[in-house]
């Protein structure tokens, strides 16, 4: 069998996999490599991102990072396709880190070069002795891994299979965490005779601080450059992060203002943060959930569905005492078959606590049983409203006060 043939079969085992007999994007995205590669085309990012994901030429890589994000992940399910079921391929096909040039690669040719990497070994004894050597740390750095591996096992702190989870563990689409960003704009002051960053709780958005310049022409006013993240956000990623890389999941972390409208359709998507840092994503709640809230002042009203009962919750300003928070916990259906997780709150208090309490195994567990007692199941999608009672920043109640199942479409 030629080389053809042997690329050609080498391609078509790895299609009929179980590790890829699922996944018609990367189905899709292999064939545009091998194809690419087959005739020659050297490619880059931006030629990718324009010719297979439909962006058009002003895609920036430094904002959108979807090519490599799919490039990994197709790399991550060669290898797992190599440990398992094509271990025994003669042919086996590479994508080496850093480029998207697909490779070809003999068992046969291998073993030929070591074979005479050996040759040369025993021709220079100064050589055979650095091999022993560096036999000896391959020995200790495998039982090392060995231990390692055994160690991240005990580290799984969610299954795959997971119902709340399993949209962001088990989908071909990346994962991207938005980072919740409060709006600052800058404003020249006369007195320091230099620019000063301004943060107005009534100002959230490019829109509107465009309002705020026409009803106010003579202030020079303008976005700032570097942006700010509130402790709703911060002290959220850490169990969300936790949860992802146990599983071996890297998410993608942007700004929640730079969060696009296009990009919902690209990305499974979690939101941690403050209510106010919603932005774009503010769309979907009102469109997806039966939730409505005002900033000012801090309410949620919830609209049950097939009842005009509305009820409302409200929650104070924030102080350094004891404190109440209203958190929404929202698992959306995003418009491409894709999922939306916002965990967003009024105070610092509410998101940290609540991105840990689904992070956990035994609250989640919880969670999932109120789910089953209530509907014999655990819905994929559902829209949840905590109320976070605690000291400043340090949570010591938290209760469930809405927990209701939301529809695919």
């Amino acid at each position: 069998m030629n080389n053809a043939d042997l690329q050609k079969e080498c391609i078509e085992k790895i299609f009929n996999s179980k590790e890829f007999s699922g996944s018609t994007t990367y189905k899709s995205y292999l064939r545009y490599l091998t194809d690419a590669a087959a005739a020659g085309k050297e490619l880059k990012e931006s030629t990718i991102a324009i010719d297979f994901f439909g962006k058009d030429a002003s895609f920036n890589p430094a904002e959108d990072t979807i090519v490599r994000s799919h490039t990994y992940k197709l790399r991550k399910k060669l290898e797992i396709y190599y440990l398992k079921e094509g271990k025994e391929d003669k042919c086996r096909l590479r994508i080496p880190k850093g480029h998207y040039e697909v490779k070809f690669v003999y068992l046969s040719d291998e073993k030929l070069t070591f074979s005479n990497f050996y040759a040369q070994l025993l021709q220079h004894k100064i050589y055979l002795l650095a091999f022993a050597l560096l036999s000896m740390v391959t020995v200790y750095l495998g039982i090392q891994n060995f231990r390692l591996g055994n160690t991240l096992e005990k580290y799984q702190i969610v299954d795959e299979r997971d119902p709340i989870w399993q949209d962001y563990l088990q989908s071909d689409l990346p994962i991207l965490i938005a980072v919740g960003d409060h709006f600052f704009f800058m404003e020249y002051g006369s007195d320091y005779d230099n620019l000063l960053a301004i943060r107005d709780g009534n100002i959230n958005s490019i829109e509107e601080l465009r309002d705020f310049n026409a009803k106010h022409p003579d202030r020079k006013i303008q976005p700032a450059d570097e942006p700010y993240f509130p402790y709703h956000s911060i002290w959220s990623l850490p169990p969300l992060l936790s949860l992802l890389y146990s599983v071996n999941e890297k998410p993608i972390l942007r700004r929640s203002s730079t969060i696009s409208p296009q990009m919902l359709n690209e990305y499974n998507i979690i939101f941690v943060g403050s209510i106010k840092t919603l932005y774009t994503l503010r769309h979907i709640i009102q469109t997806k959930s039966h939730f409505r809230y005002e900033i000012s002042p801090h309410k949620i009203e919830y609209l049950p569905p097939d009842t005009t009962a509305a009820q409302l919750f409200k929650t104070s300003l924030h102080s350094t005492g004891p404190n109440e928070d209203l958190v929404l916990a929202l698992k959306l259906p995003g418009p491409a078959n894709n999922a939306i997780f916002i965990i967003a709150s009024y105070h610092s208090l509410g998101a940290p606590e609540i991105a840990a309490y689904l992070s956990n195994p035994a609250t989640r567990s919880d969670l999932e049983e109120k789910f089953i007692e209530k509907f014999d199941r655990v819905p994929q999608y559902f829209e949840l409203l905590f109320r976070v009672t605690g000291i400043d920043k340090t949570a010591y109640n938290t209760e469930l006060l809405i927990y209701n199942e939301l529809p695919a479409e």
